[in-house]
């Protein structure tokens, strides 16, 4: 598995808490049929009177451990839950949190909190119950009204709701290097499985980076029914596969700005456009689904949608052409490109990537969904790892986890194609494009094009630090070369090209791809 890297810069700018912080080791029972329960000793943390000892308390517990939770966490305003791993670099191997019955026999909660929250380097089993079964819903709920939620190196599955559920209004919230899977019910049609899921409450704000969403049955992000809209969402360089898609993929709802770049998003709606199971939700076009939408426009509503790679593989596009009811869905919602109106086209390509080792795509559960809707015997979804083979666990549908490898190859537009110049989708975790990255992008040699658009003459200038031989050459968005605009030796200083053909090119959005000896950089031009 790639190592997860840190957005140093963005965890600073959270605002950790600067008070003196009191550590708590939660050490983990050496009987491992018997899990050390951290219901009791979070909860009962308190003096004599019933007062939390330390309002500004960190719960640590230790890598590759399992832990479980008898119990619902719920921290009130006056003291942030923190649970955290030991070792916080050892992302291979985080602390594992699961739950077990009460005294009653009834599974509880994960965590309602009250107040703020901090998750970091743990493994989160949210909604499992029993083997097989139906996963709880809601597990881990957010009711602190302007409070702070921030989860890091984290991975959070097996719920039937959302990943995490807002029941708060002005909640701030801040998701990292983390993984969301296994979402929605198994084996039968419902619409929940959501990654983050809104509601009918607002954010002030929401930002999710470097964040893999994969195996669930509705969307990555639900916004739907609040009359107030959030004040800021932030979507930038995460990766999707595996999701049905029931009600859409990413629902800004009512959002007063709103960024949603460098993602890539494979396979997003494995459904398609049918409305026939859209009885539950509709969409803002009708029963039309799309992938990216947006309710209401207000006086001053800024998108950026930029960049974002968003396609369907062809075993997927093939079953829908054998399926008269089934076609491929629009990727932005009538408002958002109302709203976006030229820079449309740059708010997404289609190009097709393979990943290097993630769990197979989930087609037959749509193929069977499709047959039958009220079948209970459809394929399992849900992935395990290969771990709980032969064991009351095992779905048939397994995978090594600890060879997942969401990458892709560095000799592609996408590795290239971000808005900052880099690779695209959850690449903070992937060697090979951060180092294939760190090579190409000079910008240094100020590339530039004007016009931009342009359906006519284009003049290129850049600027070389030393002489030697240069190419500058114009690429489709799949990568394919279509033009060499010059090839050849020049000497050091500004340069200055300008270039006739673009006239006989067709309209669209091409990659601009300038390779020297001192490195490599890349920049769009449109051809209206």
């Amino acid at each position: 598995m790639q190592k997860f890297y840190v957005f140093s810069l963005f965890f600073l700018s959270v605002g950790f808490l600067c008070n003196a912080q009191r550590f708590v080791l939660i050490e983990a029972s050496a009987d491992i049929a018997n899990p050390t329960n951290i219901f009791p000793i979070i909860m009962g943390d308190t003096t004599a009177n019933g007062d939390r000892v330390d309002n500004n308390t960190v719960y640590q517990l230790e890598n590759g451990q399992v832990y479980v939770s008898s119990g619902r966490l719920v921290n009130k305003p006056e003291w942030p839950l923190q649970i955290q791993a030991v070792d916080l670099q050892d992302t291979e191997n985080k602390a594992i949190i699961t739950r077990v019955p009460n005294a009653s026999g009834d599974f509880q909660d994960i965590m309602r909190a009250e107040g703020d929250v901090t998750f970091q380097n743990l493994w989160i089993i949210a909604g499992e119950a029993a083997p097989l079964g139906q996963h709880d819903w809601g597990r881990v709920r957010i009711l602190g009204e302007g409070s702070r939620v921030v989860v890091r190196d984290c991975i959070i599955e097996k719920d039937r709701g959302g990943f995490l559920q807002m029941r708060a209004n002005n909640v701030k919230c801040y998701i990292e290097n983390s993984v969301l899977r296994n979402g929605g019910n198994r084996r039968m049609l419902q619409g929940n499985g959501r990654g983050i899921d809104a509601r009918e409450f607002y954010f002030d704000t929401l930002v999710i980076r470097n964040t893999i969403v994969h195996n669930i049955q509705d969307r990555f992000f639900r916004s739907q029914g609040g009359s107030q809209p959030h004040n800021y969402i932030e979507i930038d360089h995460c990766t999707s596969f595996n999701t049905i898609g029931r009600h859409g993929h990413i629902q800004l709802g009512r959002v007063l700005k709103a960024k949603i770049t460098n993602n890539l998003f494979m396979n997003p709606i494995m459904l398609g456009s049918s409305p026939i199971y859209t009885d539950e939700q509709t969409q803002p076009d009708g029963d039309l689904h799309k992938v990216i939408t947006i309710d209401t426009l207000y006086e001053g509503t800024d998108l950026e949608i930029k960049a974002n790679n968003i396609f369907w593989t062809e075993d997927v596009t093939d079953y829908w052409a054998s399926n008269d009811s089934v076609s491929a869905p629009g990727v932005l919602s009538q408002l958002i490109e109302a709203h976006l109106g030229s820079e449309v086209e740059q708010a997404f390509f289609q190009e097709q990537l393979e990943l290097n080792n993630v769990p197979e795509r989930i087609l037959q559960y749509v193929i069977d969904l499709y047959n039958d809707p009220s079948s209970m015997d459809m394929y399992d979804f849900i992935v395990e790892d290969v771990a709980v083979e032969g064991t009351p666990f095992d779905s048939g549908n397994l995978f090594d986890f600890s060879e997942f490898d969401p990458c892709y190859s560095p000799n592609t537009t996408s590795a290239t194609a971000g808005t900052d110049g880099g690779a695209i989708g959850a690449v903070e975790q992937c060697e090979e494009l951060i180092n294939s990255t760190a090579e190409v992008l000079n910008p240094g040699l100020q590339l530039t094009v004007q016009p931009n658009p342009t359906s006519g003459r284009a003049v290129f200038r850049y600027t070389l630090e030393q002489s030697g031989q240069v190419a500058l050459s114009l690429h489709s968005l799949s990568g394919q070369k279509v033009a060499t605009v010059f090839s050849g030796f020049q000497l050091s200083g500004d340069q200055y090209l300008d270039w006739a053909p673009v006239q006989s090119m067709a309209a669209g959005l091409y990659i601009a791809r300038l390779q020297t000896e001192e490195g490599i950089t890349a920049l769009k031009v449109l051809v209206k």
